[in-house]
């Protein structure tokens, strides 16, 4: 019993600790067979704190106090949650709350935008504990900062994870303490085993449902190696431990000082070198410096960009990553679906995440273009050490730039972070005027017209110009700045100009022209008008399950889906989106026509993908487009390998092709098809 002391005794030490946040000393007992905790909180508050709080908590948690009066309210912010009015008695600086009961919510599939999430707002059970300050297991002073000491029994050969320093452990007994300012409090259980490391001031932790020492030791490697790069990047990590915990479903959570993923995504090989930094980089951004989400969520963006857009840049993969980017900004956002960064909170839907993630990523890449890495990095580290444990928001990353430039980026910040919308852009004409007496040399003038098609005002832009030259093998590159509608730029040159290519690396956030986005899949799961045709001749059992999967995506919000079998239509619509399904459909032809385009076509065994995939043996997904539609077409050998193939499809929506091995549907191939002509590379008019 000596270790439930321990905790009280440190927190008493920090100086002015009860004199700034409200601090929870929490004893919590696990009983997961039962779905339930017993649990004592006592709450200290600020010395100057009001005598009267409001609360919220599990509705089935029935919390007692002998030191306060507490009384239940009306309002319910959530379903699950009840709230509370306490009032301390004069002269208190806090109270102790005991409470008990479940919290048993399993987690449920949430339909968005054709992805598959689960989610929960908490759940008590054999599998495991996974409870957030959303699950109201301990009680929650809406949404203000805090500290905490957290002392949980659980099961025998369970452990119990939570942010921070681990100071204690016994037998199925474990301390946490968080000093520093935390938003929420996370507790995770599970029958785990560990993996520890400790090296730099800092432990690397490893749990797992089973013992599998090579898949910790890949972790375990890839967190030292992360977190020394990031560190040289940006500053100190701000926690003790980093921990990878595997959860009992599907997730991929990032919480101050762990990250909780499921069993399938750890076990991928790629996910230790991908979205494994991104979740480290999480403790800089989000949980290091804190969201002021009432101003928008730069987060997600500048995590986005620091991890997977630098690993990507680092394999010299940065342009194709950030077309991909921009072709989901096309695909999912149409203009009336569009908002302002400032108003992004979270990812909900592919939309929402094209805008949050993608539209955040190409801002903080324009602005390191603009600044220079040097400054770019010195503006972020500045950023990192003044709100290390404060809430920021897009008006403070504004300032730290600004101050670590010496420019007003004021005007930047508002155009892309309070704006919708996006350029367009047009390449009017390239000249070339030769003068052999021009002077210094440059013989050639070169005349670049080029437009912003976008209806409204237009954009300030620096446009990245490149031109080829004869007899050069290096490129002339430049950035212009673009202030109006439509602007001539001339350029002296020394050599002959041959070919303009405008912002060819995809540097420039914009709205990418048709021609410049291959068919993919993510223009189907974007389209807002959507036609899925049925084969009538297919077999009974295979026209059954796609009816079954064209009904499924029916109910997907944010567009309208129409089904119709193949011999009750004459032609194939002119908008939206086109589904077609299966071997014997009516516009296969068609459909093949439209392939030839890509540089493949149909066979009767089946389709060229580098090699021939059989449609006996494999099921196929392919896209084209029918004039202007956006069409795709899929077949499988089995009628019960499609609804996991419906279920797979949305995690291959940058792709224009997939092809899987029946019966288990492990991915073959997949890729997208080239891009042949560009509205934004002309030849030069000479």
């Amino acid at each position: 019993m000596r270790l439930l002391f321990i905790l009280p005794f440190l927190l008493a030490c920090i100086p002015g600790h009860a004199q700034t946040l409200p601090h929870h000393q929490l004893r919590v007992a696990l009983h997961p067979e039962l779905h339930t905790l017993n649990a004592e909180d006592r709450i200290t508050l600020a010395s100057d704190s009001p005598r009267t709080w409001v609360f919220s908590l599990h509705r089935d948690l029935n919390p007692v106090s002998a030191d306060a009066d507490i009384h239940p309210l009306p309002e319910t912010p959530e379903s699950w949650l009840r709230q509370y009015r306490v009032t301390l008695p004069p002269g208190s600086d806090g109270f102790t709350l005991t409470y008990a009961g479940t919290i048993f919510h399993p987690p449920q599939q949430d339909a968005r935008e054709a992805r598959i999430f689960e989610s929960t707002p908490g759940t008590i059970s054999a599998e495991g504990t996974v409870l957030s300050g959303d699950s109201g297991w301990y009680p929650r002073f809406g949404d203000g900062m805090l500290t905490f000491g957290l002392d949980v029994t659980v099961p025998k050969n369970w452990h119990a994870i939570s942010q921070g320093e681990r100071i204690a452990a016994g037998q199925n007994h474990m301390v946490w303490q968080e000093r520093q300012p935390q938003d929420e409090i996370y507790l995770i259980a599970a029958p785990f085993t560990e993996y520890v490391r400790n090296e730099n001031g800092s432990a690397s932790l490893v749990y797992l449902r089973q013992d599998d020492p090579a898949l910790a030791q890949r972790y375990l490697d890839a967190t030292s190696r992360y977190l020394a790069m990031y560190q040289r990047l940006l500053g100190p990590y701000p926690y003790a431990k980093f921990a990878l915990v595997e959860n009992f479903w599907e997730t991929g959570y990032g919480m101050p000082s762990f990250t909780l993923l499921g069993s399938q995504v750890i076990r991928l090989p790629f996910i230790a070198d991908s979205s494994y930094p991104h979740e480290i980089l999480h403790n800089w951004w989000g949980n290091g410096v804190y969201v002021d989400y009432a101003n928008g969520n730069w987060a997600e963006g500048l995590t986005a960009y620091l991890s997977d857009h630098l690993i990507q840049e680092q394999k010299g993969n940065g342009a194709e990553f950030r077309r991909s980017t921009l072709q989901k900004y096309a695909d999912f956002v149409s203009a009336s679906r569009d908002f302002p960064l400032a108003q992004f909170t979270s990812r909900h839907s592919a939309q929402s995440e094209a805008v949050g993630y993608g539209k955040a990523v190409m801002l903080f890449h324009m602005l390191r273009r603009q600044l220079g890495d040097e400054t770019f990095i010195r503006a972020l580290q500045n950023f990192y050490r003044e709100y290390r444990f404060k809430r920021a928001g897009f008006a403070n990353l504004e300032q730290a730039f600004s101050l670590a430039s010496g420019k007003n980026l004021k005007p930047f910040f508002a155009q892309w972070v309070q704006q919708s919308g996006a350029p367009q852009l047009r390449l009017v004409s390239a000249r070339a005027h030769y003068d052999e007496n021009r002077p210094n040399g440059a013989s050639y003038d070169l005349s670049v017209k080029i437009e912003q098609t976008q209806p409204g005002a237009p954009y300030a832009l620096g446009l990245p110009i490149t031109v080829t030259l004869a007899g050069q093998d290096a490129a002339y590159s430049v950035v212009l700045d673009m202030k109006d509608k439509q602007t001539e730029f001339h350029l002296p040159l020394s050599a002959q100009p041959l070919r303009v290519d405008v912002d060819p690396e995809f540097d420039l956030f914009r709205r990418l022209d048709s021609a410049e986005i291959p068919p993919a899949l993510s223009q189907l799961f974007g389209a807002e008008k959507l036609l899925i045709v049925l084969p009538r001749k297919a077999q009974e059992t295979l026209r059954a399950q796609y009816l079954a999967i064209a009904q499924a995506w029916q109910k997907l919000p944010s567009r309208v889906t129409l089904i119709k079998w193949d011999d009750d239509i004459e032609r194939l619509p002119n908008e939206g989106a086109v589904w077609l399904f299966g071997e014997e459909n009516h516009f296969r032809g068609e459909f093949q026509n439209a392939l030839i385009q890509s540089g493949t076509m149909l066979s009767e065994g089946g389709v060229w993908l580098a090699k021939e995939y059989d449609r006996t043996r494999h099921a196929l997904v392919l896209t084209a487009h029918i004039g202007a539609t956006p069409a795709a077409w899929l077949t499988a050998p089995d009628a019960a390998m499609l609804p996991i193939l419906a279920r797979k499809l949305p995690h291959y929506a940058k792709f224009s092709y997939a092809a899987f091995s029946a019966p288990e549907l492990t991915n073959l191939t997949k890729g997208v098809w080239p891009v042949a002509h560009s509205p934004l590379a002309l030849a030069v008019t000479q």
